[in-house]
């Protein structure tokens, strides 16, 4: 029994020694002088795995390593970075003494790329190579952008604007939300070369969306081998959620196969109130109080596969497939009080909601290099199919007004609401540059989109005994073809001044049957301008004009005249009748970089026509139905202001202050709506 205490003694001390190894060292100049604030990166695995910045003697640490073969790299500006390679098995000292200035010969660089680059139609955060990157994630530094804020389940708000549409590499991304987090979360930011933030988004751009667009620049990996990393993470609230991700990059010769992985199991809790004014009716019925509980819980996986094949230095071609699943179990519980001129009342409903979904998605890509003034084609094939089965349950009961207790159970039905979506769509874009001082791009994009909902209400007449509700069950199919065409010019005139201007062009074509009915038939054509006007002062002050027109689309989804229920008569409903909303802005954007940062002053206004919104209203009886509608218009007036400074070598700071004001005029049913808003 000793001799077992002893071994497991030993191998006790033994693991704890190997997880305190140590990594220290100096650093000095070539006359022995202390390099301050140069930066350590250690690799394991050809990974950035630890960074430090050496202290006012010059020295660094790392602690807490692991047995293993690292690669040390030194770094300090005007001399050359000194690498080190060492296999580590105990604590250890390396000291470094730079020797070789980075003096050139003939040409000293003496400007380098900022970090905040305004360009004439975007905000561009260049962040390669920055200590950003180092041990993070691409979602990671979205969070840091300027101009960007986030949420929790992945909703991203450009300048308080929510919806932006995001972009790789100039490839619009079908994910959203939770799932478009997990996604960015599952890519290292050593990969990252940029994040460009276009609140007016020139014509290159899918017309849809008011809030802007968010461009993801990656680097193309060149690295021989494989590379790779794990993240696992947990979030506790009220309850907690879990979320892991793995990513793989490996390269051999002219091919490149690269994967993402995710899966987050998330919980959240909430409570919602709503008091809703009611029309006087025969009911008398005078305003409603809900009161929900809601339990949300979400188990997402998602994974992706991409293969790019180089086919000559000028020609590449790449494919791209994705998958993301949804798997959600939400419960709701909702307290009804109806006041009434006499006699109130009190229902209890529980709702139970099981609403899993696919989406698959795939990217052919093709480009060609033309020339080497940068003329480049570029061919894209984009498929998408989702699919969802989605099941409720809901039981309404009459409660006693002062005891809770239930009296009859009033409501009892079950809702199945199937959705298929299919798309494809093929791009082809030209970049054609001229000279250094003009350039155009063209490009055309046809798309196709098919939706069939099969949506079947019962009512529980009897134990286990359902009844097909014909007043709410409906088939509901939608298809709708647009076509697009743009141009764009970019002019540098001298020194000075830059233009730009640009057209798209959409033809949309939709139809819509309800139950064997056509009910949607639609052929319109839009015109999206885009113009931008640039004024370089100097080298730390420019401005920039702008005026863009986008499209606001419904989704399919609010399309479909399916019914949402809240309690047995309070619910939302689609409205296949509803029509997209247009979207004008107009900006003023002012760089200013001086001794203490960059400051970035913007100033715009916007006009949203037609908006639509679930507006409340009472179809029959006591009955409360949200409904989209296209209310009125939506009047915007914000101001930004963005600064940045790098306050340290390792010590960075953004900030972004929001000001807007907003008024809505329109009506809908019998309610007017005139409202201001100061935000």
């Amino acid at each position: 029994m000793s001799k077992f205490l002893n071994a497991s003694f030993l191998m006790l001390i033994t693991h704890f020694a190997i997880s305190q190894i140590s990594l220290t060292g100096r650093v000095v100049d070539v006359k022995n002088e202390p390099i301050i604030f140069g930066v350590v990166s250690l690799k394991s695995n050809s990974i950035i795995s630890r960074n430090t910045i050496t202290d006012s003697t010059g020295c660094y640490s790392f602690k807490n390593l692991k047995i293993g073969y690292y690669t040390c790299t030194f770094k300090s500006v005007s001399y050359k970075d000194t690498v080190i390679s060492f296999n580590l098995k105990i604590d250890t000292s390396i000291n470094v003494q730079f020797r070789n200035n980075l003096l050139l010969s003939e040409v000293v660089v003496t400007s380098q790329k900022p970090i905040l680059e305004r360009q004439i139609d975007r905000l561009r955060f260049n962040v390669a190579g920055t200590d950003i990157v180092f041990g993070n994630n691409v979602w990671g530094v979205i969070e840091k952008t300027p101009l960007i804020s986030v949420s929790e389940d992945g909703n991203i708000q450009i300048s308080g604007t929510s919806g932006a549409v995001v972009y790789i590499n100039d490839k619009r991304k079908v994910l959203s939300g939770s799932a478009l987090k997990n996604y960015l979360s599952s890519i290292p930011s050593e990969n990252l070369e940029a994040i460009e933030v276009m609140t007016t988004p020139p014509s290159k751009y899918d017309a849809e969306g008011g809030a802007g667009v968010l461009n993801i620049i990656l680097k193309k990996n060149k690295t021989e081998g494989l590379i790779g990393n794990t993240v696992l993470g947990a979030r506790q609230t009220l309850v907690n959620s879990q979320s892991a991700s793995a990513y793989f990059n490996n390269r051999k010769g002219k091919w490149n196969i690269f994967s993402n992985l995710y899966l987050v199991n998330r919980n959240r809790n909430f409570i919602g109130d709503r008091v809703i004014d009611y029309p006087n009716t025969n009911l008398q019925l005078i305003d409603r109080t809900i009161n929900s509980l809601y339990e949300i819980r979400l188990l997402a996986p998602g994974v992706s596969l991409g293969i790019d094949y180089e086919i000559s230095p000028k020609q590449f071609i790449g494919i791209l497939f994705d998958y993301s699943g949804s798997e959600n179990n939400d419960t709701r519980n909702a307290f009804g009080y109806d006041n009434y001129a006499k006699n109130d009342s009190l229902t209890f409903t529980n709702n139970k909601d099981i609403l899993p979904s696919k989406t698959y998605s795939a990217n052919i890509n093709y480009q060609i290099k033309i020339d080497s003034l940068g003329k480049k084609l570029s061919v894209d094939f984009d498929a998408l199919r989702y699919v969802s089965t989605n099941n409720s349950i809901s039981r309404t009961e009459n409660l006693d007004i002062i005891s809770n207790k239930n009296l009859y159970n009033r409501n009892w039905f079950r809702s199945f609401s199937p959705q298929l979506i299919n798309n494809q769509s093929i791009k082809i874009d030209f970049n054609c540059p001229i000279d250094k001082r003009l350039s155009f791009d063209v490009g055309i994009k046809t798309s196709f989109s098919t939706i069939n909902n099969d949506l079947l209400f019962e009512d529980r007449i009897g134990e286990n005994v359902w009844l097909k509700d014909t007043r709410r069950s409906n088939l509901f199919e939608y298809q709708e073809n647009i076509n697009a065409i743009y141009a764009t010019i970019n002019k540098k005139i001298n020194v000075k001044w830059t233009y730009q201007i640009g057209t798209r062009i959409e033809n949309t074509v939709a139809s819509g049957w309800l139950e064997g009915k056509k009910v949607v038939d639609r052929n319109y054509l839009n015109f999206f301008p885009t113009v931008f006007l640039r004024y370089t002062q100097n080298d730390k002050k420019s401005y920039v004009l702008s005026l863009t027109s986008r499209i606001n689309r419904p989704s399919f989804w609010d399309l479909n005249p399916f019914r949402t229920y809240t309690t047995d008569d309070t619910y939302f409903e689609g409205n296949p009748f509803l029509l997209p909303s247009k979207y004008y802005r107009q900006e003023l954007n002012h760089t200013l970089d001086t001794k203490s940062g960059t400051y970035t002053f913007q100033i715009s206004s916007s006009q949203l026509l037609d908006e639509f919104y679930a507006l409340p209203y009472n179809p029959e009886n006591n009955a409360i139905a949200n409904k989209k509608i296209n209310y009125g218009n939506r009047y915007g007036f914000s101001t930004t202001t963005t600064y940045y400074n790098q306050i340290k070598p390792w010590w960075r700071l953004t900030g972004t202050a929001l000001a807007g004001y907003i008024s809505t005029v329109g009506s809908g049913g019998n309610t007017t709506i005139d409202n201001k808003t100061l935000w």
